[in-house]
């Protein structure tokens, strides 16, 4: 290590050594390889274009308040090269942060529960520095958190892999830690397998640990990422070099094989699929019917794939493994958007870079961000009253559990439009809504997170 002398070097792998031997006493592993014989491949992506497929991942714009972290996840620091996705970390003062790093992630993108995820990556290294391949809910929770790889850039060659379970704030975290080569050196193939009674990881095709305990059961999303600093990891000091890079060769999703089922894999931009009954394996024969629900903005156009048709919604026999993709183009009769550059307002927000003013900008990469308590709002004043028929909302990770939308002609007496309970985060269309206005405020109830409320864009559509 560069921070101690030889003996010192010594005297510490020794101790690391003493740990491990610790850690793995009792367990025993399976001796072969993992492979992939018996695992349907569900998702993937090699890299191997010159952009980054926007269809599988979302990108981070955004200081992320956690772990008192010092990085600001910059767009301009996630790209591919070389036939990898490359996530750079430099020290470069950017919003109100004193490093720039790269998140990319699958939420509102692809999502899965149980199965297989393999991550082929070389790791960046340095004191401060924090690569992880994690897993979190797509409800929006925490905990639970899985997490396929975790290493602390002043130990290179070692790794931690951890299930986080618990009820917030309460939180348990079981895992083991494995100390193996420099992984900042090369690539290495880390992989996650995850059933219902277990979760397994793999380096290099080799099992090295094991959790049976408290094993989540929900679908979870993917995440990439390299944070900097932070209460883990410790800050970076004057012996850390920048830039750093995390590549990622390729991520691999499988689903195991079970004998008379069958998979149904679907795509949909500029809108969704609704999957009935919901789920991604199906027993031999059954029925499944599949509603396309388009973006607002946007209408229908058709089923694709291993099934064509103009049928909405469509019902399919599972005979065999299916990939159905729904299209959809622009609807010129749809709602207009009215908000878009609107003066708004909030009850408070976060600190500066985080005003009201952000949600109705157009810049997907700003956002507004509210103190940390129950209630706060944000409204967007639309310059007149107007037809008032659906909104979207653009929810960052802090989003609202409950919530109202509430309209007002005079800024004074609102009236609630809309009261949601059970808010999901990510992007919400609210649709149906005949209502008439001048002012629209979103007014949160309750936190989902421990933080406040936080949006990227509110979108406000209707007519005069």
């Amino acid at each position: 290590m560069r921070f101690i002398n030889k003996l010192s070097t010594v005297v510490y792998n020794l101790i690391l050594l003493w740990v491990a031997i610790i850690v793995f006493t009792g367990t025993s592993f399976a001796s072969e390889p993992a492979d992939n014989k018996g695992w349907f491949l569900l998702w993937q992506d090699e890299f191997n274009g010159k952009t980054l497929d926007p269809a599988k991942w979302r990108v981070e714009d955004a200081a992320l308040v956690k772990n008192n972290e010092l990085e600001y996840y910059s767009p301009e620091e996630v790209y591919l090269e070389n036939g990898s996705l490359v996530l750079r970390s430099e020290e470069k003062p950017t919003g109100g942060r004193p490093y720039t790093s790269g998140l990319v992630e699958t939420k509102g993108k692809f999502a899965f529960q149980y199965g297989k995820v393999e991550v082929r990556a070389q790791l960046p290294a340095g004191k401060g520095l924090w690569p992880a391949h994690w897993l979190l809910p797509v409800n929006g929770k925490w905990p639970p958190e899985l997490d396929i790889m975790e290493l602390l850039g002043h130990q290179p060659n070692v790794i931690y892999m951890s299930v986080h379970t618990g009820d917030w704030p309460e939180h348990k975290n079981r895992g083991k830690m494995y100390i193996g080569p420099d992984f900042s050196a090369g690539f290495h193939i880390f992989t996650m397998e995850w059933d219902k009674d277990y979760v397994r990881w793999f380096v290099d095709g080799e099992q090295k640990a094991e959790v049976r305990d408290d094993i989540p059961q929900e679908p979870f999303y993917l995440i990439l990422n390299t944070a900097v600093g932070g209460s883990w990891p410790g800050n970076p000091n004057s012996r850390t070099v920048f830039p750093q890079y995390h590549k990622i060769d390729y991520v691999r999703v499988y689903a195991r094989e079970i004998p008379g089922t069958y998979f149904l894999l679907t795509h949909a931009e500029e809108g969704k699929i609704k999957i009935d009954p919901e789920r991604m394996r199906f027993e031999e024969n059954s029925a499944v019917k599949l509603t396309a629900i388009p973006r607002l903005g946007y209408k229908f156009n058709g089923f694709s794939g291993d099934v064509t048709s103009q049928k909405n919604p469509l019902t399919l026999k599972m005979t065999a493994n299916m990939d159905i993709t729904a299209n959809f183009i622009k609807d010129p009769n749809a709602p207009k958007l009215l908000s878009r550059g609107k003066k708004a307002t909030a009850s408070s927000w976060e600190g500066a870079g985080f005003e009201a003013a952000n949600i109705s900008d157009g810049n997907p990469g700003t956002r507004w961000s509210s103190e940390f308590s129950d209630p706060q709002w944000a409204g967007i004043d639309l310059g007149r009253v107007c037809r008032i028929e659906a909104v979207r909302l653009s929810w960052e990770n802090a989003f609202g559990r409950e919530y109202e939308l509430q309209v007002s002609r005079n800024g004074k007496k609102w009236k609630t439009i809309y009261h949601r309970k059970n808010g999901k985060g990510g992007t919400e269309e609210i649709t149906g809504l005949k209502a008439k206005g001048r002012y629209i405020r979103l007014y949160g109830i309750k936190r989902a997170r421990e933080w406040g409320y936080s949006l990227w864009e509110m979108e406000v559509f209707g007519g005069k």
